[in-house]
């Protein structure tokens, strides 16, 4: 059986940078590095031993859009594991739905309350 543990958190903020700059000054996170999601700001910072996305989205994203990056907020949770293709088996054996089949080393399940979770092949 595939094992599972925390890889990231991703949220989705109309300001990245600001939102980064909150976690940083309010709860000590430190950013790790920013970097452009489709021509638009990241922040990547870690808060403890949790690493965190915040991707800058515009009025495109939002509650009713469709997809994996589809909303303000929590975006998706991620998963890594050492596997992906035994982990992906393993689910579709037991019914996961999948919003993107393996792409390199990543795929994303269709979670409960439209929250989606991000498999991330490590090894």
């Amino acid at each position: 059986m595939a094992t599972y543990r925390p890889h990231h958190i991703h949220l989705m903020s109309h300001e990245a940078m600001s939102a980064a700059a909150f976690y940083e000054r309010m709860f000590g996170a430190r950013v790790v590095s920013s970097k452009g999601a489709n021509g638009l700001p990241r922040a990547n910072i870690t808060l403890g031993d949790q690493f965190i996305l915040i991707s800058t989205v515009d009025e495109r994203v939002t509650r009713t859009a469709t997809g994996p990056h589809s909303c303000l907020g929590l975006d998706h949770l991620g998963l890594a594991v050492d596997d992906l293709a035994a982990a992906v088996s393993e689910l579709k054996a037991k019914g996961a739905e999948f919003l993107m089949e393996p792409n390199g080393h990543i795929a994303f399940v269709k979670g409960p309350d439209e929250v989606s979770i991000e498999l991330v092949q490590t090894a």
